[in-house]
C-alpha cells in the first residue's frame, strides 16, 4: 500500500473512534443525569400529592357539610430548576385514578407520577385535571379572581399554589395566584 492511502485509512479510522468516544460519553452522561433527575421528580410529585390530600382533608374538617364561598390555599415551596433544568407539574386523571406528574420540559422520557389517594379522605372530591373541568369550577362560581385554575404549572414561578373550594363537592386542583400574594 501507498503511504498516503495508509494515511488516509488510519485518519478517517481515528475519526471514527473519536466520534465514537463522543457518543457513548453523550449517552452515559444522560443516563447518569437522568438516574439523578428521577428520584428528585419523584420528591417533587409526592410533595404536590401530599399537599392536595392535606388540604382537602383540612378543607373537609373545616367546612364539614356546608359549602363555603372561601377558596382554602397552600403556596407550593418547589426548586425553580433541577441542575438547571426547567420541568412541569401536572395533574392527570386517567380513568377515576388522579395522579400528580413531574416531568422535565427538556427531555419528556425523565418524569416521575405519584397517586393522590383520593379514597383516603372520605369526602366527594373532584380533581380539576382537565380544561373541562376548570371550566366546569369556574362557571359554578368559583370565588377567587386571583387565581388562574391551570392543570400544569412550570417551574420557576414562585406563584404556584394548589387550591380547594367545596361547593356540595370538594374541588381541587393546581393555580398560579395573580400578582404573588
Amino acid at each position: 500500500m501507498d503511504v498516503p492511502i495508509t494515511h488516509i485509512i488510519g485518519t478517517a479510522a481515528l475519526i471514527g473512534l473519536v466520534i465514537s468516544v463522543a457518543l457513548a460519553y453523550t449517552i452515559i452522561v444522560g443516563y447518569v443525569e437522568a438516574n439523578v433527575l428521577k428520584p428528585q421528580l419523584k420528591q417533587i410529585a409526592e410533595y404536590v400529592s401530599m399537599n392536595i390530600v392535606n388540604l382537602i382533608s383540612l378543607t373537609e374538617f373545616a367546612y364539614g357539610d356546608s359549602p363555603s364561598s372561601t377558596v382554602v390555599t397552600k403556596t407550593l415551596k418547589i426548586p425553580g430548576n433541577l441542575n438547571e433544568k426547567a420541568y412541569l407539574v401536572r395533574l392527570v386523571n386517567e380513568g377515576g385514578n388522579c395522579y400528580v406528574e413531574v416531568k422535565l420540559v427538556a427531555r419528556s422520557d425523565i418524569y416521575a407520577a405519584s397517586p393522590i389517594p383520593l379514597n383516603s379522605t372520605g369526602a366527594r372530591v373532584t380533581i380539576a385535571a382537565t380544561e373541562e373541568k376548570i371550566n366546569e369550577i369556574v362557571s359554578g362560581g368559583f370565588p377567587d379572581n386571583t387565581i388562574t385554575l391551570t392543570t400544569t404549572v412550570y417551574s420557576g414561578n414562585p406563584n404556584i399554589l394548589i387550591w380547594c373550594w367545596k361547593n356540595n363537592t370538594i374541588y381541587a386542583g393546581l393555580g398560579i395566584r395573580a400578582g404573588g400574594v
